[in-house]
């Protein structure tokens, strides 16, 4: 089975369709050629463009000739290439069944990927994730470990594909989803047809329709609730759509994507409402946007970005202030009173 290809990084899966065809097209023609001169040379041109046409010709011609199908009689020969070619579709699919591929994607922070698979099934991983992927047989499952991933199934429908992450299991009745994994709690979210979701050894079983979201944990399912669909995709056009987020929930999501983290230094803070539209990328964007809707100050300690309320920032300076003003006055009494006792001690000698 040909290994997923991350986009833009090799052969995409469509253009291995595309060059498959091609290969097949040429193949048939030569089969039925009168030894036309300018098809021969077509073909050979076709050949010369690159190693890849000539092993996938290669491929077919070998396979070809494996078959007995080219003993048949002369006025056959055209009903004889295409049992062939099917064939040859027969045993190229079965080397894909059999064969068994598995592959683990990691994402960085602020990294995104996305693979292809030969059926068209396309996946999207965001930012911090790291996704297994195993293809073999009747197995088609992906295994999020941590993070986000959406699917989009491709047009198989033999072998069913299963998605797990925590202790559920997600399996697609031609759809689009979601999976976001975090903290040991996962959301599905459904962009369109219906997912089924069932936990591992609780024999608990839902099932969400497109529109329609539910989270897990290892304490059971949540109930069924409408899915904000644009809030949830707005990752793959590097967005972040908040809603009336906790700030807390606010600064995670942004840590996700940037390596120098944001914290917030005053607790009682956290559950302030954020709702708008931010570049998730845009990191000095975002803290600037904070700072306007809240009375923020930041300040750079260390590795990482620390927010304060306003006058907190005002208060911790005056104190230091003040503090530094106490210690000079103290050692400068100190240093007066030494003084002033010398001097005593010089005109009153013992």
């Amino acid at each position: 089975m040909p290994k997923p290809q991350s986009a833009g990084k090799s052969r995409s899966a469509a253009e291995n369709t595309a060059l498959t065809e091609e290969a097949v097209a040429w193949f048939l023609r030569m089969q039925q050629s009168d030894g036309n001169a300018a098809e021969q040379k077509a073909f050979e041109a076709w050949l010369s463009q690159s190693s890849a046409h000539r092993a996938e010709y290669q491929q077919y011609a070998r396979l070809w000739h494996n078959l007995d199908y080219l003993e048949r009689k002369p006025q056959k020969k055209f009903n004889a290439t295409v049992a062939g070619l099917l064939a040859l579709v027969f045993i190229f699919g079965a080397l894909q069944w059999f064969s068994r591929m598995e592959d683990v994607i990691v994402t960085a922070i602020g990294e995104r990927e996305q693979i292809v698979l030969a059926d068209g099934t396309t996946i999207d991983i965001n930012t911090d994730t790291q996704l297994r992927l195993a293809l073999y047989g009747f197995t088609r499952k992906a295994t999020i470990e941590h993070g986000e991933a959406s699917f989009k199934i491709g047009s198989e429908r033999f072998r069913a594909f299963e998605v797990h992450a925590g202790n559920g299991a997600i399996q697609h009745i031609g759809t689009e989803f979601n999976v976001a994994r975090e903290n040991g709690k996962t959301t599905v979210a459904v962009l369109d047809g219906a997912v089924e979701i069932r936990l591992e050894n609780q024999y608990q079983i839902a099932i969400a329709r497109g529109g329609q979201q539910l989270s897990y944990t290892e304490q059971g399912l949540s109930d069924i609730s409408q899915a904000d669909t644009e809030v949830v995709t707005a990752w793959r056009k590097n967005r972040l759509i908040f809603r009336d987020t906790p700030l807390n929930e606010v600064l995670q999501q942004i840590n996700r994507y940037h390596a120098r983290s944001v914290r917030l230094g005053e607790p009682q803070f956290s559950n302030l409402k954020v709702s708008g539209e931010f570049n998730a990328e845009d990191r000095e964007g975002l803290i600037h946007a904070l700072k306007n809707l809240f009375p923020l100050r930041s300040s750079e300690i260390d590795d990482m970005t620390v927010l304060y309320a306003e006058n907190q920032v005002c208060r911790t300076f005056q104190r230091i202030r003040f503090a530094a003003k106490s210690w000079a006055a103290f050692a400068f009494k100190r240093t007066n009173r030494y003084g002033l006792t010398l001097k005593r001690q010089m005109r009153h000698p013992v």
